[in-house]
């Protein structure tokens, strides 16, 4: 009775497949309606339009323009671009700086310097970038969180018991090691700490510093890293306990079978009755 009745692992994987589908989509519809509200792709749109007219600028202008100053400006096939100067390798920057310091007056250059004039500001151009990328994490972490608060959350309070629906439909159920059911402050950490927080939010920041903050193999290496804590502790624990469950304090158990106890007092109450049941036999 006051054993911990363990689910088996498909079942268990099923419910969680389940569960991290559902969740998918309702971050993904989330996300649709914050960038509704933000106007995301006309901030994309913006920063794309900055992005298309200095590639127009470079097609046009800096071939003529690297040549003259001394630099190679070579096109392979794929559209991509090397500058070399001296034989070391160089960059666009270093050409552009080299139009700006002439201020155009060269008659070779004074066409590439007025379409220079006409380009949007580089700081312009980045702070777009930086704005869409923030934007773009924005709308990921809100579109979560609000996801884990229904998912993981708010439906857990109403099923009873920890219960998601994947959990629901594969009849398992949250408990306290002991079989004592789980509190809402378990609940909360479990969903808000263990998932949300460490579980998603952390790696989704690690992969965001990879692509676009330049952290680099750090970022892949330290994901790797919570990923395969995570599956070591779900096999090498005893109760298959993941960070989420570790936090929390809770464990997943079949609900048919799982024997639930209300509080700590009523588990209390329920091993004296059977102790003076065992006493009262052995008289």
């Amino acid at each position: 009775m006051f054993e911990l009745r363990k689910i088996g692992f498909i079942k268990r994987a099923s419910a969680l497949l389940l569960d991290a589908i559902l969740l998918a989509v309702l971050t993904t519809g989330f996300m649709f309606v914050i960038s509704l509200i933000c106007q995301y792709d006309r901030a994309e749109e913006l920063a794309d339009s900055y992005y298309a007219q200095w590639e127009d600028f470079r097609k046009d202008y800096i071939g003529k323009v690297a040549e003259y100053y001394g630099f190679t400006y070579t096109v392979d096939d794929n559209g991509g671009y090397t500058v070399t100067k001296d034989g070391k390798e160089s960059s666009l920057n270093e050409v552009v700086q080299a139009l700006i310091d002439s201020n155009g007056q060269d008659e070779a250059t004074r066409e590439a310097y007025a379409a220079y004039e006409n380009l949007p500001p580089v700081e312009k151009v980045n702070a777009q970038y930086r704005y869409v990328y923030t934007m773009l994490f924005m709308m990921v972490s809100v579109g979560i969180f609000l996801a884990y608060l229904v998912l993981e959350f708010i439906l857990p309070l109403i099923f009873k018991n920890g219960q998601t629906i994947g959990k629901k439909i594969f009849g398992i159920c949250l408990v306290r090691p002991d079989c004592v059911k789980i509190t809402n402050l378990a609940l909360f950490a479990r969903t808000f700490v263990g998932k949300f927080a460490i579980e998603t939010m952390f790696p989704v920041l690690l992969i965001f510093l990879f692509l676009f903050g330049g952290l680099g193999v750090l970022a892949i290496i330290l994901f790797f890293a919570i990923t395969i804590l995570n599956v070591v502790l779900f096999f090498a624990t005893r109760n298959k306990t993941p960070i989420h469950d570790i936090i929390a304090g809770t464990v997943a158990a079949d609900m048919k079978l799982q024997m639930i106890f209300g509080s700590q007092e009523e588990l209390n109450e329920k091993r004296k009755l059977m102790q003076q049941e065992k006493e009262k036999d052995a008289q």
